[in-house]
């Protein structure tokens, strides 16, 4: 190595000791940012105390956040009496809403997964699914729309609802994502149509 080479070496060096360190921190931080970022819209409908108890793994009630459980595969009629199954949905994120007309909440809240069912169109890989402890379409059509955008499956046995997801009391929503797996379930009536509520669900896709 000649006395010129020397000092181009030790510059080299120089960049790479102060440049390794930088580039990692960057790298950390950009990932916090997009962690945090993903996180917002929850902490945002459950409050950052419960996000963070829920985080912890403290219980799962009112809410839960998912740990990897996979929803029970379940087979259902829709509204023209085709059965409808989970597992056929593979690919797209799953919104299942367990809800009765006799649930005066589930009522309040209907047109607003409308709202949303109609925006998981344009997106091409959500869908919105309304399971009714109901007799069936007929006990149910007089609040809904003409033509729903919404797939209604009915479960008047609760076999799916209470039987598969423990589900007692209405409205409850659970969220399953690409593969099948739960990410979220809240408990009560929201507003779905809310821009917050669209990032939530955005969010698992």
């Amino acid at each position: 190595m000649t006395d010129r080479q020397r000092p181009e070496l030790y510059a080299l060096l120089a960049t790479l000791l102060l440049g390794v360190p930088l580039v990692y921190l960057f790298a950390g931080s950009l990932a916090d940012g997009f962690s945090r970022h993903r996180e917002a819209p929850l902490r945002a409908v459950m409050g950052s105390e419960r996000y963070e108890a829920l985080s912890r793994g403290e219980g799962g009630v009112p809410h839960y956040l998912g740990n990897d459980l996979a929803a029970p595969n379940f087979t259902l009629k829709d509204r023209r009496g085709k059965p409808w199954t989970l597992r056929d949905h593979r690919g797209k994120v799953v919104v299942l809403n367990f809800w009765s007309i006799t649930c005066r909440p589930c009522v309040q809240e209907m047109p607003t997964l409308e709202v949303l069912a109609q925006i998981a169109e344009e997106w091409g890989d959500v869908e919105v699914v309304a399971v009714s402890t109901d007799s069936g379409f007929d006990a149910v059509k007089s609040i809904l729309p003409p033509s729903p955008r919404l797939t209604h499956l009915f479960d008047p046995d609760r076999a799916v609802v209470q039987g598969k997801f423990g589900t007692k009391l209405y409205p409850e929503t659970w969220v399953v994502d690409r593969a099948g797996v739960i990410r979220f379930r809240y408990d009560g009536a929201l507003d779905w149509s809310r821009p917050l509520i669209l990032d939530l669900i955005s969010s698992f896709r």
